[in-house]
């Protein structure tokens, strides 16, 4: 086999994760694909981890920027939501007002594609962000398929990235 260089690698990468999305990825790429997802979230998630500061708990799943409806069964009643973050182990979003943490709640997220996903949640932390609170949450019993389709969606925004500075780079060397 011959070498491969990081740029090529990262187009591949793009173009698996796209025909995976449309169910289109061939069987004998399926398996290289899944390997280089967990490779490529692993090696962004050793790079978040550097980013923590000192003393703060290391994450235990790539953590991405996006915001999908969610709706938590807080004690109080139904709360809607936008997130801040997700990730496979779970996710943050603003509300006005948060349960402690320990507070089991139900939740509905609403995320690309039209799929919804239910399931239970812990709040792990309540942080004061400018008048509101960010509320982080880790999931708990999330059925398989529900875990695949949100790494899916976390490779969405990587993918969506990876092709944004490659365009960029581009652009900038020609």
């Amino acid at each position: 086999m011959s070498p491969i260089n990081l740029n090529e690698w990262l187009t591949q990468f793009c173009e698996w994760h796209d025909s995976f999305k449309k169910g289109v990825l061939a069987a004998e790429a399926s398996g290289v694909y899944m390997q280089a997802r967990q490779e490529l979230c692993g090696a962004l998630l050793m790079a978040q981890r550097l980013a923590i500061e000192p003393g703060a708990a290391a994450r235990g799943a790539l953590r991405v920027a996006r915001a999908y409806q969610i709706e938590f069964g807080f004690p109080t009643g139904p709360v809607s939501a936008i997130t801040s973050d997700i990730s496979t182990s779970g996710l943050s979003a603003l509300v006005a007002e948060a349960p402690p943490n320990g507070t089991v709640l139900w939740m509905r997220l609403k995320i690309s594609g039209g799929a919804v996903i239910v399931g239970r949640c812990q709040v792990v932390k309540n942080l004061t962000k400018q008048g509101s609170i960010l509320m982080c949450v880790a999931f708990e019993g999330l059925p398989a398929d529900a875990r695949e389709k949100i790494e899916t969606v976390v490779c969405d925004v990587v993918v969506s990235e990876l092709r944004a500075s490659m365009r960029h780079r581009h652009v900038a060397v020609g």
